[in-house]
């Protein structure tokens, strides 16, 4: 932050502290405005809004961007009043990169926020387990990218949400697992993972990755790469939002060291009939056995599994999908 464009922290604090309306110009160009809105309770800065360009989400609760009368201006919000102090720093962030470096209005806002969130994140702790399913959704998001558009497959990548299932695709539910055993096992992580949602097929993917040498197969990191890329500019927002709640952060980079490759081609089942699964049905006959059952894990070995359904053409197509060169 280049201190003499700015209004000094003392002089911030006094506005604050006078509860009075400000609308402060930024020494530079563009043109930009910070203010205070006692009346509401926010801080803001306000800047134009090139042709074409987005408004960017911010995923926090009180940090906020609006458009601004007519379009022709965004506007970053801050609307939590014990926040004010400690963000005005961050507002005069966005500016400099605005009027210094000569960036739009939402890619100053995205890697002002980007690299404070960084800055805050607490050592990575993605295990062994989590980077392989990591691997493994990312694997099918990528093939889902090309079949129907990024749109529809961010919208349709649930499992970073905390939903039942990790894709809604095609008119269809998908369960992704991922394991770097010889044979097709899996675990299963709760009496609801492999049940059904009302009258949606569910289908459980399965991949079988194993350790590749060097130069060969891909990293995470490669898939991550790779996932952007097809995604585009156009839903960028939302999913970086799915990958940093699916555990991914950049300094995964620093540690991510592991190539992978698939073992064998990854396969579907359809979840119906004699497919091995314990669901909360399965308990409606003995309610006693079920009575103080906290968590329940479990594995299934699919090696021998077959299924009389064929598998839905888009999802072949989506887990077939090789990794960018």
């Amino acid at each position: 932050m280049t201190i003499d464009r700015h209004l000094g922290m003392d002089g911030f604090r006094e506005y604050l502290s006078a509860g009075v309306a400000m609308a402060h110009p930024i020494d530079g160009e563009p043109r930009l405005i910070l203010s205070i809105d006692p009346v509401v309770h926010s801080i803001s800065l306000r800047g134009p809004r090139r042709a074409g360009e987005d408004l960017p989400v911010t995923g926090l609760e009180h940090v906020r961007t609006v458009s601004g009368p007519g379009g022709g201006d965004i506007e970053l919000r801050v609307t939590d009043s014990a926040l004010f102090l400690d963000a005005y720093p961050v507002l005069c962030a966005v500016a400099d990169r605005v009027q210094l470096n000569g960036s739009t209005m939402s890619d100053a806002i995205r890697e002002t926020l980007r690299l404070l969130g960084r800055f805050l994140r607490r050592t990575p702790t993605l295990t062994r387990e989590r980077e392989l399913g990591l691997c493994g959704e990312l694997l099918v998001f990528i093939g889902l990218c090309k079949l129907v558009g990024p749109s529809t497959a961010v919208a349709g990548w649930r499992g970073p949400h905390g939903e039942e299932h990790d894709f809604a695709m095609l008119g269809h539910d998908v369960e992704v697992k991922s394991t770097t055993s010889e044979h097709r096992m899996h675990w299963i992580d709760s009496l609801t993972q492999l049940e059904p949602t009302a009258d949606t097929p569910l289908w459980l993917v399965s991949h079988q990755f194993t350790e590749a040498g060097p130069n060969q197969g891909w990293r995470l990191r490669d898939l991550v790469d790779a996932a952007r890329s097809v995604a585009g500019l156009a839903v960028r927002d939302d999913f970086e939002r799915r990958l940093d709640a699916a555990g991914w952060t950049e300094s995964h980079d620093e540690i991510d060291v592991m190539r992978w490759r698939r073992r064998f081609p990854s396969a579907a089942f359809l979840v119906a009939g004699e497919f091995p699964r314990l669901t909360s049905k399965s308990f409606t006959s003995d309610t006693t056995m079920s009575r103080g059952l906290v968590e329940v894990r479990y594995k299934i070995d699919l090696s021998d599994q077959y299924t009389d359904q064929p598998v839905p053409s888009g999802i072949s197509a989506a887990i077939a999908t090789e990794v960018p060169s």
